[in-house]
């Protein structure tokens, strides 16, 4: 993936945030990641993170899905590559509603 000097932005989100307030940061991130002039090798997006211990995967990816849908023509015109680890309740649900939304 690169060096440090290609890192763009390092995210942190915690304290089991609800669907909207993920869907919301989600959309800050997307909108600085498609700013400008599509890189010609394109960009990756990694979203990561331990294993959760009270915070509803499910739910907080659901908020990553609706933000993905609303920006999904950028997404594909910089042409972002999205790479997901998460584990924590309900982190199956929320691979699969991701999978399921086909912009991944």
């Amino acid at each position: 993936l690169g060096g440090i000097a290609e890192l763009a932005n390092y995210g942190e989100y915690s304290g089991d945030p609800s669907e909207t307030m993920t869907f919301e940061y989600a959309k800050t991130i997307l909108g600085m990641l498609t700013e400008g002039q599509p890189h010609p090798n394109g960009k990756v997006l990694i979203i990561g993170g331990s294993i959760a211990n009270f915070t509803n995967v499910a739910n907080t990816f659901k908020g990553i899905v609706r933000a993905f849908e609303a920006y999904q023509e950028r997404l594909r015109e910089h042409k972002v590559t999205v790479y997901v680890r998460r584990g924590g309740p309900n982190y199956q649900e929320g691979l699969r509603k991701m999978k399921e939304s086909g912009l991944l």
